[in-house]
């Protein structure tokens, strides 16, 4: 997951198109499968969750942080799931054994009912 996430940052800090071309040839070609392909369809747009949807992420940031300064950051910021990451607060109890692989994450999220999302994001 971490791999992916530097991928994304990356990605969106470059603007020459042909770095961005061998950013993601590099990732493609070391990343194996089935992380690979969720990666793709994650870029490509292709990649959704019934059960996960913005609004139910906006109301789980409103409960941790000043609703003022989420619609301040979000202004600035201008992508709901780039703002939440940025400003969610951290669980200072949470000591994860290891960082989950992207497939791990997307079959969590495959998976889960309406009534478990919530608590797989705040997690």
């Amino acid at each position: 997951m971490r791999a992916f996430a530097e991928l994304l940052d990356r990605l969106s800090l470059t603007g020459s198109r042909n770095a961005k071309l061998v950013m993601l040839r590099d990732y493609l070609r070391v990343t194996p499968d089935p992380d690979r392909g969720w990666a793709l369809a994650a870029l490509t747009g292709e990649l959704s969750f019934a059960e996960a949807k913005p609004a139910m992420i906006r109301k789980a940031v409103e409960a941790r942080v000043d609703p003022v300064l989420l619609g301040w950051s979000y202004d600035y910021v201008g992508d709901l799931a780039e703002t939440v990451a940025l400003i969610w607060p951290p669980d200072p109890n949470y000591r994860p054994n290891r960082e989950p692989e992207l497939s791990e994450v997307v079959d969590a999220l495959t998976n889960a009912k309406r009534g478990e999302v919530g608590k797989l994001v705040e997690g």
